[in-house]
């Protein structure tokens, strides 16, 4: 075996090491972005290693040729995963759930009655399904469970709520 096929080798050994120990501790690798993200850092060696042992193996190629194709041809690959895989990937949405700010102007149905300067109990229906959140009274007066309230705003996760009248639509006389 030749030098560069072992060194191909040990990098093809550390980059997968390197990826499994990645994926298990990825919280911790958060404050790398873009193209210092140790994913596309070892997705590079990987492929780099991986096309430089095809090479020797297949084509028989001096080795700094070998070596300069499979850089080339991995810094190719990694751009291709970075763009269309690992970017969009990173810009999904990460939750169904709702955001405080978007349960803002939403309407609701009291399950606890809110006391007077007390706290209640107010059920959001959604598409994915049901919150349940901690209720005020904008004014602090009590609301009870027979009335729909609508969202002002959320605090500390409570929600700020005040009574809701259905628009009508009236009949001309």
């Amino acid at each position: 075996m030749e030098a560069i096929d072992q060194l191909y080798w040990w990098v093809l050994i550390i980059a997968g090491l390197g990826t499994f120990i990645y994926m298990m501790f990825s919280d911790a690798f958060e404050m790398f972005e873009g193209w210092f993200n140790p994913a596309v850092i070892l997705s590079f060696l990987a492929l780099g290693a991986g096309i430089g042992l095809i090479l020797n193996a297949l084509a028989h190629v001096s080795p700094m040729i070998g070596l300069a194709v499979a850089l080339v041809g991995s810094l190719a690959l990694t751009t291709l995963l970075y763009l269309f895989v690992l970017l969009p990937l990173s810009n999904a949405e990460e939750s169904i759930g709702l955001t405080d700010e978007a349960l803002v102007g939403r309407v609701g149905r009291l399950t606890v009655p809110i006391p007077e300067g007390g706290y209640g109990e107010v059920l959001i229906e959604t598409v994915t399904g049901s919150l349940l959140k901690t209720a005020q009274s904008f004014d602090g007066t009590s609301i009870s469970t027979d009335h729909r309230v609508v969202i002002i705003e959320v605090k500390g996760n409570i929600a700020i709520v005040m009574p809701y009248d259905e628009p009508t639509i009236r009949e001309e006389i």
